[in-house]
């Protein structure tokens, strides 16, 4: 089973594109953290991403993403100023190639978009990640299809052509894909939701919970399903991802249910409670609220508009 797109399907994370535009030096652009996870793409020339104490350097077909929506700048030198972001796209300029912000120095051409996440009843795979992600182009077997992507992204972000914005908020979403793969490649989260998906001792249970999520799931049984003893099963799964195997059960299964208040409106909420493994609809919406801060229906009627 692939859990990894099991989890994506039922977040429904969407890609959206801001911009693509070329910052010419000295810039420098302060962004305000918020609920979403923003992402930049880096199509042509070079730049600079601080966040808290960290500073990189990005070249053409790098991409960054600040997965907890973190305060973070871009800046054209890496000792460089940044300014309200507001303030440098109300400066913007129309040249031939599109908008141009900042001065006449050498230029950095960026896309830049977010993912929209919802906070609300997390899944661990987000909470447990770094607060910046980056995949170089030139690194690793991705790199081609990082180069590839790039090149497609900058391609449509210029078109006119009907489409051309669902085409780039598709790639942005693969983008995402790989940037979790090369998270979990390179092997620096060892103890996160990431990691634990591609860890052979907790797979078979989390894909037991997945597969079937309305099974009356126990400790035991899904110790036996990850050939541990309870203890050591408990201890693993927690440190990887952050929850007792119930905890994660029982927002898995409010996570499935969610989806399916928003996908199908007719559908009871007794019918979904029972396809996630609840007979009383009390206790389902008692659970639902503890996750998500909402009861089914107001969450149905949110969806809905």
């Amino acid at each position: 089973m692939d859990l990894l797109t099991d989890i994506l399907r039922v977040l429904e994370l969407r890609g959206t594109l801001y911009f693509q535009a070329e910052f010419r030096a000295p810039w420098g652009m302060d962004i305000a953290g918020g609920e979403f996870a923003n992402f930049h793409l880096v199509t042509a020339g070079r730049c600079w991403l601080r966040v808290g104490g960290e500073t990189v350097e990005l070249g053409p077909g790098d991409v960054a993403m600040l997965p907890h929506g973190d305060r973070h700048a871009l800046l054209h030198a890496p000792d460089g100023r940044p300014v309200p972001a507001p303030e440098v796209l109300a400066a913007e300029r129309r040249e031939a190639g599109g908008p141009v912000y900042g001065g006449g120095g050498p230029g950095t051409t960026l896309i830049c978009g977010h993912f929209e996440l919802d906070r609300a009843g997390a899944h661990p795979l987000f909470a447990g990640l770094p607060a910046l992600l980056r995949l170089e182009a030139a690194a690793g077997a991705r790199a081609a299809w990082v180069a590839t992507a790039t090149r497609l992204a900058a391609a449509e972000s210029r078109a006119s052509e009907p489409g051309s914005t669902a085409v780039v908020d598709r790639l942005a979403e693969l983008l995402l894909i790989q940037l979790l793969r090369a998270a979990l490649d390179a092997g620096s989260l060892p103890d996160s939701f990431l990691a634990a998906l591609a860890d052979p001792e907790l797979q078979p249970s989390l894909e037991a919970i997945h597969a079937n999520p309305a099974h009356p799931w126990t400790l035991e049984s899904l110790s036996r399903a990850a050939c541990m003893s309870r203890s050591k099963f408990a201890e693993r799964f927690r440190r990887a991802t952050g929850l007792a195997p119930i905890q994660y059960l029982t927002l898995w299964r409010m996570q499935r249910a969610r989806r399916r208040l928003q996908t199908f409106p007719e559908e009871s909420v007794v019918s979904i409670a029972e396809s996630v493994g609840y007979r009383s609809e009390f206790a389902f919406a008692k659970a639902f609220k503890r996750t998500f801060g909402q009861g089914p229906g107001a969450a149905r009627r949110r969806a809905l508009g």
